[in-house]
């Protein structure tokens, strides 16, 4: 079996006027890096890039180059058209980024020949990095399928992050990825099914609070260690609860229970119940404690 990776997709922490908190973000980063994960998707679906201007985005990206090097970190350069993700991948670059990701053109469905037209632009843009895209037709109105693998492949795209898809969609797509192809998805709870099925890792937005179970499990179904892969299975499902399978506010609530300053959201999304941060809170305290 193949060693999944752990990539860490990371919230963007503001201050409490909702300015980035770069001072917070490159403690948590430092924190993830002494956890053992593999790599960090910055300025994605859970770091809120549709609130963030660009220059802010590029922030980010600075500030997680300082504590992860490029090789460890994906960056999303993703927007609605075309040009603005081409003038963040060339930004990105030029800051020393040499992994990208973009989501599909959004909010207009897109074609299938505009996507790929969008994708050859990017690959275009950044040629010496590698590009990968982000699938999550849930969130964009615009529908992949399987099939497109070989196509983005075809254009020079290295792989691609599926999000929203169930373990049946996404074995359809390894079915139709082509040799050398990266599959990465972000269904947290599947992490130990992907690794089985041959995909390369989870994009975990739940490992960005709570690490330790992805980065256990991940070690246990690299080493065969079948018993020790369940019960860390079980501890995956656990925290993927607490967390509402990756909400914004449990996110940030997660954060400030590992002792960061999580701060607010910008998305007009559903806030966190007093039991709510308890529990989580009782979490963090479980895996404080295991670490001794």
């Amino acid at each position: 079996m193949n060693r999944p990776i752990v990539i860490t997709a990371t919230p963007t922490l503001f201050s409490e006027d909702e300015s980035l908190d770069l001072g917070a973000a490159r403690e948590q980063l430092a924190w993830l890096q002494d956890k053992g994960v593999d790599a960090v998707f910055a300025a994605g679906t859970t770091g809120e890039f549709p609130a963030l201007s660009d220059e802010e985005r590029l922030s980010v990206l600075r500030t997680t180059l300082e504590v992860f090097a490029p090789e460890r970190t994906y960056f999303h350069v993703g927007a609605a058209a075309a040009l603005q993700a081409e003038q963040l991948a060339r930004g990105a670059a030029g800051a020393g980024a040499v992994r990208l990701a973009a989501v599909t053109p959004y909010y207009q469905p897109a074609p299938e020949a505009e996507v790929l037209r969008y994708y050859e632009r990017l690959v275009a843009a950044a040629p010496d990095a590698r590009l990968y895209a982000y699938l999550f037709t849930a969130r964009t109105s615009t529908v992949s399928v399987p099939a497109l693998l070989p196509k983005l492949a075809d254009l020079g795209v290295a792989g691609v992050k599926l999000s929203g898809e169930s373990d049946e969609s996404v074995a359809a797509y390894l079915a139709h990825r082509p040799e050398g192809f990266e599959v990465f998805s972000g269904n947290d709870i599947s992490f130990g099914w992907l690794a089985g099925a041959g995909g390369d890792g989870i994009v975990s937005g739940v490992s960005s609070a709570f690490p330790e179970p992805f980065v256990a499990l991940r070690d246990a179904v690299a080493a065969g260690r079948e018993e020790e892969a369940a019960r860390w299975q079980g501890e995956v499902e656990r925290v993927v609860r607490a967390v509402l399978a990756g909400s914004l506010t449990h996110l940030k609530a997660g954060a400030e229970a590992r002792g960061f300053r999580g701060g607010p959201v910008r998305s007009a999304v559903p806030g966190v119940t007093a039991e709510e941060r308890a529990a989580l809170e009782d979490l963090a305290a479980h895996f404080d404690a295991l670490a001794g």
